[in-house]
C-alpha cells in the first residue's frame, strides 16, 4: 500500500512542514537536555556518585526512552527516526552553506560509524557516561558539534552518511521493517533520464517583506545521503521522503508491506554486527557470572583483558570464525588445473568446489534476527523498569528533589514496574522468539542449496549465538 495515496496522511507526507516542525521541536529539546544536564551530577550530602541517573531528564530521556525506543522503532518503521532527527536537520540546513567537499572514501564506507559506536560503548562501560547527566550532556553536545562541523565541510549530509553512531545499528535492525521507499512502476524509473530523486537543483527564491525584497539561491531536492531509490539497500534509507517529493514523474512512494531486505551485509555492517552483539551479550550476561567466567577462558571477566575478550573477541569469533574456517578448508582443498597432455577437466560449478561461496555478509545475515530479539527484550525490560520515573520530570527535570523525596525523606514512592514481572518475562521471551524466528527465515532463504561445510559451520554459529543470548535472557528474568 502506497501511503502517499491515502487522503490525510498522504497530504501530510507530501508537505515538509510537519517534518520540519518536528525537527525544530526535537532540536530545541536536544539543546535543552544539554543545558539542564551540564554541570549536574552528584547531590550535596549524598555519598552516591550518580544519584540522578534515573531522575534527571537528560539521562532518563536519552539513555532509556530514546535509545531503547529506537530498538523497537527500527523493525517496525525502519529509519523513520532519521527522517525527523534534529541532527539531520542541522546538517541539511548548514550543508547548503558549507564548503560542499566530496565525501572521502572512509566516510562513504561506513566504518566511521562503527568506530564511533565503539567509542560510545567504551564511554558507557569504562566511564559510566550513562549514569551522569553532565557526561551525557557533553556526549550530546559533542554529537551536535560533529554534525555541524561535517555539514560545513562536506556536501549533503555527511554526518548521516558515515558518522552517526546509530546509523549502522538502525541499518541492521530496519531490514525487516514493512515501511520503505520504492518505485510505483519499475519501468518508469528505468526509462527516467532526470534523476531528480538523487540530483539537487538550485533555484532562486524571492521574499517580499513590505519595503524589503530578499532574493537568494537555494538548493532543493536530492537524497541527502546520495542513494538511488530504485536500487538502494532499504536499510540505508533515511525515510526523509525528499526523493518522493522530488521525483519529476511522481513515481516514488512510501509503501507499507513487503518482505525483508535480503542484500548481504557489507564490511562496515559486519563490524556493526560484531559491536552490537558484544554490547548486548555483555549486558545480558552480567547477571550470570558463571557464564562470563566460562566464556573468559580462565581470564578475569572483570578485568581489562577479560572485558575486551567478552565484548570483542567472542562476538568476532562467532560472526567471522565460520567464514574463516570455511575459506581455509577451501584453500586446503586446492584448485582443479588443466590435465597433462592438453586436456582439461570441465570447470566445476561454484556449488561443487566452494570457491565461489557467498560472501560472509550473506552467511551471517541470519544472526541479526536473534540479536534484534535479545536487544528488544533488553530494551523492553529497561523501559518497563524505569518508565515510571517519567511523570516526575514535569515537576523536577533536574532530578535532585525527586531523588531526595524518594530515597531520603521517603515522601514519594519509588516507581514500580509498569508491567508485573510475572507477565513481563513471558513477553520478553516472546519478543526474543520473534527475532529468532525471523533469523531462521533468513537462514532458510540464504543457506538452502548452499555448500554443506560453510552451511554447517554457520548453523553452529547461529545456534551458539541464539543459545547464549536466549539462555542469558532466561537466566536474568527467571
Amino acid at each position: 500500500m502506497n501511503l502517499m495515496h491515502t487522503p490525510l496522511l498522504g497530504r501530510l507526507l507530501r508537505s515538509p512542514f510537519l517534518q520540519r516542525t518536528l525537527q525544530l521541536a526535537l532540536l530545541a529539546g536536544t539543546l535543552a537536555l544539554v543545558a539542564i544536564g551540564a554541570g549536574l551530577d552528584g547531590i550535596p550530602g549524598i555519598p552516591e556518585l550518580h544519584p540522578r541517573m534515573y531522575t534527571h531528564a537528560t539521562t532518563l530521556l536519552f539513555w532509556v526512552v530514546w535509545l531503547m525506543g529506537l530498538v523497537f522503532l527500527a523493525p517496525l518503521a525502519a529509519r523513520a527516526w532519521c527522517g525527523v532527527c534534529p541532527l539531520g536537520f542541522v546538517t541539511d540546513v548548514l550543508g547548503r552553506r558549507g564548503l560542499g567537499l566530496r565525501w572521502p572514501r572512509w566516510l562513504q564506507s561506513g566504518w566511521a560509524t562503527v568506530v564511533l559506536f565503539g567509542v560510545g560503548v567504551v564511554a558507557v562501560v569504562g566511564f559510566e557516561v550513562h549514569r551522569s547527566p553532565h557526561r551525557t550532556a557533553l556526549l550530546i553536545a559533542a554529537a551536535v558539534a560533529v554534525a555541524v562541523a561535517s555539514a560545513l565541510v562536506w556536501r549533503r549530509s555527511g554526518f548521516c552518511r558515515g558518522l552517526c553512531p546509530m546509523g549502522s545499528v538502525l541499518h541492521l535492525y530496519s531490514r525487516w521493517a514493512p515501511l520503505r521507499v520504492a518505485p510505483v512502476q519499475a519501468p518508469t524509473c528505468r526509462e527516467c533520464r532526470h534523476a531528480g530523486c538523487v540530483s539537487r537543483r538550485r533555484e532562486w527564491r524571492r521574499w517580499d517583506l513590505g519595503r524589503w525584497v530578499i532574493q537568494r539561491q537555494v538548493s532543493r531536492g536530492g537524497c541527502p545521503v546520495a542513494l538511488y531509490p530504485p536500487a538502494m539497500d532499504t536499510g540505508a534509507c533515511l525515510l526523509c521522503l525528499r526523493c518522493v517529493r522530488s521525483c519529476p514523474e511522481g513515481n516514488l512512494g512510501l509503501h507499507l508491506g513487503g518482505g525483508a531486505e535480503r542484500r548481504p551485509l557489507d564490511a562496515a555492517r559486519l563490524g556493526a554486527l560484531v559491536a552490537v552483539l558484544g554490547l548486548v551479550g555483555y549486558a545480558l550476561s552480567r547477571t550470570w557470572p558463571a557464564l562470563q567466567r566460562g566464556l573468559a577462558l580462565g581470564v578475569d571477566p572483570g578485568g581489562a583483558v577479560g572485558g575486551v575478550w567478552l565484548v570483542v573477541g567472542v562476538p568476532l569469533l562467532l560472526v567471522c570464525g565460520p567464514g574463516g574456517v570455511a575459506a581455509l578448508l577451501s584453500r586446503l582443498r586446492g584448485q582443479i588445473v588443466p590435465q597433462p597432455g592438453g586436456g582439461a577437466e570441465p570447470a566445476p560449478s561454484r556449488a561443487e568446489n566452494g570457491a565461489g561461496k557467498r560472501r560472509l555478509g550473506a552467511w551471517v545475515l541470519p544472526l541479526v534476527g536473534p540479536l534484534l530479539g535479545a536487544h528488544a527484550a533488553l530494551a523492553l525490560v529497561k523501559l518497563n523498569a524505569k518508565g515510571g520515573y517519567l511523570p516526575y520530570l514535569f515537576y523536577d527535570p533536574q532530578g535532585g528533589s525527586t531523588y531526595l523525596a524518594i530515597h531520603v525523606a521517603r515522601v514519594l514512592a519509588q516507581p514500580d514496574l509498569l508491567v508485573p514481572l510475572a507477565v513481563l518475562r513471558w513477553v520478553a521471551v516472546t519478543v526474543f522468539g520473534l527475532g529468532l524466528f525471523a533469523g531462521l527465515g533468513q537462514a532458510r532463504s540464504r543457506w538452502l542449496g548452499a555448500p554443506a561445510v560453510p552451511r554447517i559451520l554457520h548453523a553452529v554459529a547461529f545456534v551458539a549465538v541464539s543459545g547464549l543470548l536466549g539462555a542469558s535472557l532466561v537466566h536474568w528474568l527467571f
